[in-house]
């Protein structure tokens, strides 16, 4: 068994199955499984034929590493070297760097089962679909007595991503306690393998699949949100567009038009610096003002306020945030500012439009 100094360079399971499924290097684990399944039982099969642990074979095995893989994919696309291929033959040299003896061998078809089996984790793990959004928001929004209260769409909005994450993060893990649970028995039957060593591989497997899988989740938010809103819209009878559109770097969630006017919606969980790309765009997206909604007050600075107020727009917050208590009696900033309780009826009043409220 190596010993292990704790240099981070020494993590290969993490750093192989980092490199397998990496956009840089094309996802080639997740576009090539077949291929990185017979390649692992190619190897295992050269290690069972020579004991000996010699240059030579170890030589041999880079070699199939490297014809395995970049011979899986086309070389030319349109009469030039495809991208595809560039991609791949990088993904190859990063791995063979890193391949100095058996025991990293060993090590990258540990890395090789675990992008494989979490993949398919990944792939099949259910989503958070629409019939549960729309069950929470129905949740939040019905009073004692059956009654719909237009009050509670903001709170509706958070419970919404709150629940949300909540659902797919336990979704991902269940399936990864099983394959690591499984994982951790065949390494401890294996004599040469410390506890040490086990635990080194697993907490590699584990932080690459959470880096994973926390893409997939923050890749599915910014959808949940505007399903949510839309239905909200839905159960007040607001006539929203139901048009999630792009405008280079900006993105709109959802419209609503009237006889007054016209608005624009962002509803994100953060108010990060990407906002500044809306301001000063309404005539290109169509509307008279864009108006956000920010879930988590962190970063919803004075500065950030200002600069909303300066292009005419509003941004909606709680009540019995720190934000509203410290800046709502601002006077500069009392259009802009607005109290999150108050957002359905905001919308009807500056539209003009019909709704059940």
């Amino acid at each position: 068994m190596s010993e292990y100094s704790g240099d981070p360079s020494e993590f290969k399971v993490y750093w192989f199955a980092r490199d397998l499924v990496a956009s840089s290097y094309g996802s080639y684990a997740t576009k090539e499984t077949e291929t990185l399944k017979q390649l692992s039982s190619q190897l295992e099969r050269s290690v069972s034929d020579d004991h000996t642990g010699n240059d030579r074979s170890l030589e041999e095995q880079k070699q199939l590493i490297r014809e395995s893989i970049t011979g899986s994919v086309n070389r030319i696309y349109r009469d030039d070297i495809s991208k595809r291929y560039r991609q791949t033959e990088d993904l190859v040299e990063r791995i063979l760097r890193r391949v100095a003896e058996q025991d990293d061998i060993r090590e990258f078809r540990i890395a090789i089962d675990a992008v494989v089996r979490t993949s398919e984790i990944l792939d099949t793990t259910p989503s958070f679909g629409e019939s549960e959004i729309v069950e929470i928001v129905d949740q939040t929004l019905q009073t004692e007595n059956g009654s719909l209260d237009p009050s509670k769409a903001y709170d509706a909005l958070f419970n919404v991503d709150f629940e949300g994450e909540a659902y797919q993060l336990g979704a991902q893990r269940e399936p990864l306690i099983e394959y690591v649970h499984e994982r951790m028995n065949e390494l401890e039957r294996e004599s040469h393998i410390g506890a040490q060593e086990v635990a080194r591989i697993l907490s590699g497997i584990v932080q690459e699949y959470e880096r994973r899988a926390g893409q997939s989740r923050a890749s599915t938010a910014g959808n949940v949100l505007e399903t949510g809103l839309q239905h909200i819209f839905n159960q007040f009878d607001i006539p929203a567009t139901n048009d999630q559109a792009h405008f280079g770097d900006l993105e709109v969630d959802n419209k609503v038009a009237g006889p007054e006017g016209a608005i624009g919606f962002s509803c994100k969980r953060t108010l990060r610096e990407r906002f500044r790309q809306s301001l000063s765009r309404e005539a290109e997206i169509g509307v008279d003002e864009i108006w956000f909604v920010s879930l988590l007050m962190a970063d919803v600075s004075r500065e950030k306020v200002e600069d909303i107020s300066n292009d005419g727009g509003r941004i909606y917050v709680p009540r019995d945030s720190f934000v509203w208590n410290r800046y709502s009696d601002i006077d500069d900033l009392s259009y802009t500012l607005r109290p999150a309780d108050q957002f359905l009826e905001d919308i009807v009043e500056f539209t003009a439009v019909t709704a059940d409220l």
